[in-house]
């Protein structure tokens, strides 16, 4: 039911190298506004409205502390709007801290997107032969905080069957460092008995032959070609001055003329591409019958 994910992981990497390198260079309010609508829709289709609500409780005060704290410790730009504690509030600085914090919540809804759809094994099948150690310490650094996340709510729900959670301030103390001392012993025993697998298995070895699933097909040599067109224009667009704004010490306009038109189209196109592909798969799933 799902076609992105089902790409051959040379395919997702470049789609989301690309995409998360524009959203970086390109300064850009349309751009990154384009970019958070195409990462949330990604959202939307891989973990349903629910699970993308939840990142949204993460970026919303990330967003509002940026764009809030800007223009109330940077005070550059000609546009005078009024005074606040004795400092002036330009609309330059309001305009810059808004842009700051949709680039920061485009970077966090892209990496979840990532997290989601390129898994360890997809990451070890592309790096495993060329840097094995390196490529494992990855993986294990990006499937730390959800492990521990899974395991500790798994440790709460065992000791709330086993002893009750006492509601006074020494209680709940007690209860975070049985907790917190339960979960360092179990991640402790988890990395040394994966260790003691991966050297059992010969993980590193040079002579050591590897299985996967993983085969380039016909539908990844066309997603290939188009994810590298719309990439290579958006690229050539940017390095032309497009994608970007300036602030202080005042604002460029939004829009550069025709050139920077055809930016924002290309760009949409390659922001919401995995939304098209997955709703597209959907429907045809539909079609046939196979689910509502």
């Amino acid at each position: 039911m799902r076609y992105f994910e089902h790409l051959h992981p040379l395919c997702i990497l470049l789609y989301f190298i690309a995409t998360i390198g524009l959203t970086l260079t390109c300064f850009h309010p349309v751009m990154l506004l384009l970019s958070i609508l195409g990462a949330f829709s990604f959202l939307l289709r891989l973990k349903g409205a629910r699970g993308a609500a939840r990142h949204l409780r993460f970026v919303l005060p990330l967003f509002l502390l940026v764009a809030v704290g800007n223009p109330l410790i940077n005070h550059r730009g000609v546009t005078l709007l009024g005074m606040l504690f004795d400092q002036w509030i330009t609309l330059e600085a309001i305009c810059y801290g808004v842009t700051a914090g949709l680039s920061l919540a485009a970077l966090i809804l892209w990496f979840a997107c990532y997290s989601e759809v390129m898994t360890s094994d997809k990451f070890l099948y592309l790096f495993g032969k060329a840097a094995p150690s390196s490529a494992l310490l990855v993986t294990m650094a990006l499937q730390l905080v959800p492990k521990l996340d899974r395991q500790l709510s798994q440790i709460r729900q065992c000791q709330e069957m086993l002893r009750p959670e006492k509601k006074t301030l020494g209680g709940k103390l007690g209860t975070a460092v049985r907790h917190t001392s339960t979960l360092v012993g179990w991640s402790m025993e988890n990395a040394v008995e994966q260790a003691d697998s991966m050297k059992a298995r010969g993980y590193g070895l040079r002579r050591r032959t590897t299985f996967h699933l993983f085969h380039f097909e016909t539908r990844d040599a066309c997603f290939l070609a188009g994810l590298l067109a719309l990439a290579g224009a958006c690229v050539i667009a940017r390095s032309f001055g497009h994608g970007y704004m300036e602030f202080y010490p005042r604002m460029d306009a939004v829009i550069t003329g025709d050139s920077g038109i055809v930016l924002y189209v290309l760009f949409a196109l390659l922001a919401f591409l995995p939304a098209i592909l997955e709703g597209r798969e959907a429907w045809r799933w539909r079609s046939y019958g196979l689910i509502r």
